[in-house]
């Protein structure tokens, strides 16, 4: 994966506040980071926070740049401590990060029933992808 190589602190800096930075720090540092799974250029992480349930992490990785995405509230610029620990976790300690085939490639090798079957799972156990399921389906009739 030649793209991710280039992800550096620096770059990390480039997208999140400083204060971001120095609590994503603290939280790869103190093993807040659990669960992190790489499937081609995508990385996906759980992390503990201040409630119950950990939140999740997930970082696509493009020509040297990436986009992350987490289940966490904040909305004060950039991307939040959770998504650095987690990139933090991957630059510096690889030996935490299991690599997995693509969901790409494991959705190859399944046929249509089998792909109805699985949506039809993930939207049991997450209603809200419906809505995503509605919005691709009224975009793929245009």
């Amino acid at each position: 994966m030649s793209t991710a190589l280039s992800v550096t602190e620096e770059l990390i800096l480039t997208k999140v506040t400083e204060k971001s930075f120095e609590r994503g720090r603290d939280y790869c540092e103190s093993g807040m980071v659990e669960s992190v799974v790489q499937r081609g250029n995508r990385l996906f992480a759980e992390v503990l926070g201040s409630e119950e349930d950990p939140y999740h992490v997930g970082v696509a990785f493009h020509e040297g740049d990436f986009n992350a995405s987490c289940t966490c509230p904040y909305d004060w610029g950039g991307y939040c401590k959770h998504v650095v620990a987690v990139l933090l976790t991957w630059i510096h300690d690889r030996e935490l990060v299991a690599i997995r085939s693509p969901i790409e490639n494991l959705l190859s090798n399944l046929d249509a029933d089998e792909l109805k079957t699985l949506i039809l799972l993930m939207v049991e156990s997450d209603p809200q992808l419906s809505e995503t399921i509605d919005e691709f389906c009224q975009q793929a009739v245009r």
